[in-house]
């Protein structure tokens, strides 16, 4: 990954043995190896600052869980792109980037101009070019697991009309909601339990990954707990 510039108001929310020593210039260190290969300290910076801007969650509210949260996605990712036999192929195209970078401009307001934009990448010590590295290693993860996994999974007929009677169904008639035709619906939860079954084969297969894998950390242990990883959003209507 690209060295990162550590803004001050970025390092004055990450823990202590991230801060500058000497009250001088921040030095990069190796905080995990993967297999022998290094997660370094600036690694894990513009992780946090990254995932916080995608968020919408201000520096101030940074805590010791984010931090936590990013370096065990840092890992993850790390674990699946050896899995990978053909990275290049799995790299979403410039023009996609474009897209999924005006994409995310539009969802906040200091999007609409320019100088506001880049403040507010400043904010976060994130430049366009290091939001689309993030970017563009998210997207090939994804793609990567969406051609591993989803043939894997086989949602039948009768789960997807169950989970319109027993969950969909029920949900309209507490909130007051339009019904809606299963016919209507059908794809879209034939979509989100494919989703579902996803997830949980892959918490399955990084589990498996991690328990395989030579995994050395110069930071505290509890750090790298699964039970800090946030829950999977599942989909909603």
């Amino acid at each position: 990954m690209k060295p990162v510039l550590h803004f001050a108001m970025c390092l004055l929310l990450l823990p202590a043995a991230m801060l500058p020593a000497n009250g001088g210039e921040v030095i990069d260190g190796v905080v995990v190896t993967v297999n022998h290969e290094p997660i370094f300290r600036s690694d894990w910076d513009e992780a946090v600052c990254y995932e916080l801007f995608m968020q919408r969650k201000p520096l101030a509210q940074v805590t010791a869980a984010d931090r936590a949260n990013a370096l065990q996605r840092l890992i993850d990712r790390q674990l699946l792109k050896v899995q990978m036999l053909d990275t290049h192929s799995m790299q979403p195209s410039d023009e996609e980037l474009q897209k999924d970078l005006a994409k995310l401009r539009s969802q906040v307001p200091e999007g609409k101009g320019d100088e506001s934009w880049q403040k507010l990448l400043a904010s976060y010590s994130l430049s366009d070019e290091l939001l689309k590295t993030h970017l563009r290693t998210e997207v090939q993860v994804m793609n990567f697991v969406e051609v591993r996994l989803r043939p894997n999974v086989h949602v039948q007929p009768e789960e997807i009309e169950a989970y319109y009677n027993r969950q969909l169904l029920p949900d309209l008639e507490k909130t007051g909601g339009k019904m809606i035709s299963f016919a209507d619906v059908e794809p879209r939860i034939r979509e989100l339990l494919t989703q579902q079954r996803m997830d949980d084969l892959l918490d399955v297969w990084l589990h498996n990954l991690r328990q395989q894998a030579d995994i050395q950390s110069s930071v505290p242990a509890p750090a790298l707990s699964p039970s800090t990883e946030e829950p999977k959003a599942s989909g909603a209507f």
